[in-house]
């Protein structure tokens, strides 16, 4: 399979994947959306295993570690920002306390989580 076929393929599979999902979901069915996800995610690494080319280098890489660092960051502070604002507003809004709690956990575990695996990846490769 050409890069060109694999892009249209996985777009097709994207898609299908989707409306079985949103199928499953207005039917309540979890266990058909899971397996159709599940599903799709064997046959693209199926596929993606029968490409002659280069799909993936380098570059790609490295804009993809940028993306992700960043979005990481970004959320983690939303995610600290919003709780802290939640929890400030309880005595007018009780009922977002919940919430902010666990916005301000979420960021805690996202950092505590994003801080272990840079140790362990840092020890790895270090050189």
């Amino acid at each position: 399979m050409k890069k060109n076929q694999f892009s249209v393929f996985s777009l097709i599979i994207v898609v299908a994947v989707g409306a079985i999902i949103g199928f499953a979901s207005s039917i309540g069915n979890p266990i058909l959306a899971g397996g159709s996800m599940f599903a799709g995610m064997a046959v693209l690494y199926l596929a993606k295993r029968t490409v002659k080319g280069v799909v993936e280098d380098e570059m790609n890489f490295h804009i993809s570690h940028l993306a992700s660092t960043l979005t990481i960051k970004i959320v983690a502070i939303f995610f600290a920002v919003a709780g802290s604002i939640l929890i400030s507003v309880r005595n007018t809004y009780p009922q977002y306390m919940e919430l902010g709690f666990f916005l301000a956990y979420a960021s805690c575990l996202i950092i505590l989580l994003y801080a272990i695996l840079y140790s362990y990846y840092n020890r790895k490769y270090e050189a």
